[in-house]
């Protein structure tokens, strides 16, 4: 029937960083915090996602216009001959992110893809029942796909997370499992994401760690980057 993840709102602050400093800041995390470890003996792991919108792209516009309460819907895998996908709504209102994920198979995905929302169907979560209604009401479609790869830091305490998301690239098609999919990079300057993650509050000395590095807050969106590349 699917594993359906809820997570409580948590913040969530982006910011643009350069090669150098995360050389910098890295070193410190590595004092403080402990690797993530999904990212196991390569310090780091694969992530691929494709976006779905509408088709007047709300989604899109209402980043784009800054509107505070929004959300993205997306597919997400960590290997292209996974069997197990991740169907996931990301909700953010203000500074505060909630995501709702749904676990469904490779099969299901490659119907969703298809416009096949029949395969939402027989799950018992919620999750599987907005997502249909939001597709099938609005004319979602896939839109693109975004790769990169993520080094993450973790400290259980307020449940914090600290991600370097690196060459990150995108590809205007639907083909989620094709490992040889052509990619364009999105950013071309050597610089990265940085996103921190937290429950209830950043640990003062987490906090005083990352403002020591030279970085930009931004209100990063990888989904939107990708469109506007690719247009």
């Amino acid at each position: 029937m699917g594993e359906t993840l809820l997570n409580v709102y948590r913040s969530e602050l982006k910011y643009y960083i350069s090669l150098y400093e995360y050389y910098y800041l890295r070193q410190m995390l590595q004092n403080i915090m402990e690797p993530d470890p999904n990212m196991g003996a390569r310090g780091e792991y694969f992530i691929r996602s494709l976006y779905f919108d509408s088709v007047d792209n709300v989604d899109y516009m209402n980043k784009v216009a800054g509107i505070e309460n929004r959300k993205k819907i997306r597919l997400r895998i960590y290997d292209t001959d996974s069997q197990k996908v991740k169907l996931e709504v990301k909700n953010r209102f203000n500074s505060y992110m909630q995501k709702e994920s749904l676990s469904i198979t490779r099969d299901d995905a490659l119907r969703i893809i298809d416009g096949d929302f029949d395969a939402l169907d027989g799950f018992e979560a919620n999750v599987s029942r907005k997502v249909k209604n939001i597709m099938v009401d609005n004319v979602y479609t896939p839109k693109v796909i975004v790769d990169y790869e993520r080094e993450a830091f973790i400290y259980p305490e307020h449940n914090v997370r600290v991600t370097f998301d690196k060459n990150i690239r995108a590809a205007f098609s639907d083909r989620l499992f094709d490992p040889d999919l052509s990619m364009t990079p999105v950013i071309t300057e050597q610089v990265m994401v940085l996103e921190v993650k937290f429950d209830q509050m950043l640990p003062e000395y987490i906090k005083n760690a990352i403002s020591t590095a030279r970085i930009l807050n931004s209100s990063v969106s990888k989904y939107c980057m990708a469109r506007e590349l690719l247009g």
